[in-house]
């Protein structure tokens, strides 16, 4: 019994990693219990779409969709979080031990936002594509 404890712990704290994989589209979230990670590809057209998101949301950066960069911010609550970009690619990293619970849900429903405008278009796209192949 006490084997089967020691084996389900371990598993409990194990990353919690969520993939979509749709077409050219990847995305990730691994949610530790130090850090949150959110990691994006996606095809490059979509890349003004996604800074455009993010400028809207993040008033203190500024993401360009044609260059790739990497900007560690403190934004007006006090969040402190690291963005890295480039054409067709975003990370989003959150240190937890340094962020509050509220900024790390903020930071987590921010990456939520920046997949479904992922996914919609990516979803457009493929309906599209099957309305020319029939």
């Amino acid at each position: 019994m006490k084997m089967k404890s020691l084996l389900i712990s371990p598993m409990i704290m194990l990353v919690m990693l969520v993939s979509c994989n749709n077409g050219d589209v990847s995305i990730a979230v691994k949610d530790e219990d130090d850090y949150y990670r959110f990691k994006a590809q996606f095809d490059d057209n979509l890349s003004p779409d996604v800074s455009e998101f993010l400028n809207e949301h993040l008033s203190t950066v500024r993401i360009d969709p044609e260059k790739d960069s990497k900007v560690v911010t403190v934004l007006p609550d006090q969040t402190r979080l690291t963005i890295e970009s480039s054409p067709g690619e975003l990370m989003v990293y959150l240190d937890k031990e340094e962020n509050s619970r509220d900024s790390y849900h903020r930071v987590k429903n921010l990456c939520e936002g920046v997949k479904d405008v992922i996914l919609k278009h990516n979803h457009k796209n493929s309906r599209l594509e099957n309305s020319r192949s029939n």
